[in-house]
């Protein structure tokens, strides 16, 4: 991907682009060890193609105690493993 043009003016990757590459997205937690697999094609229907990732990320995260007392001692630890930088 190339970011200057691929990415939008938030800077962020969107749910469509990275749609567009992946048919799974794979989610982990490094804090609770959840993890799972999510369809693109699911998650575009539900939120649309402009969704950031890291707002992608709290929605998934909405029920993690981490994620709702957005403590910064000791963070939720949601990714997206096979996101590349």
């Amino acid at each position: 991907m190339n970011a200057a043009r691929d990415t939008p003016s938030t800077g962020f990757v969107t749910l469509g682009q990275v749609a567009g590459r992946l048919p799974v997205l794979e989610v982990s937690c490094n804090r609770c060890y959840r993890h799972g697999r999510l369809r693109t094609d699911r998650l575009m229907a539900e939120h649309g193609p402009a969704l950031p990732i890291p707002e992608l990320r709290r929605i998934i995260a909405a029920d993690c105690p981490r994620m709702i007392a957005a403590g910064m001692h000791d963070p939720c630890g949601v990714h997206f493993p096979g996101l590349v930088a």
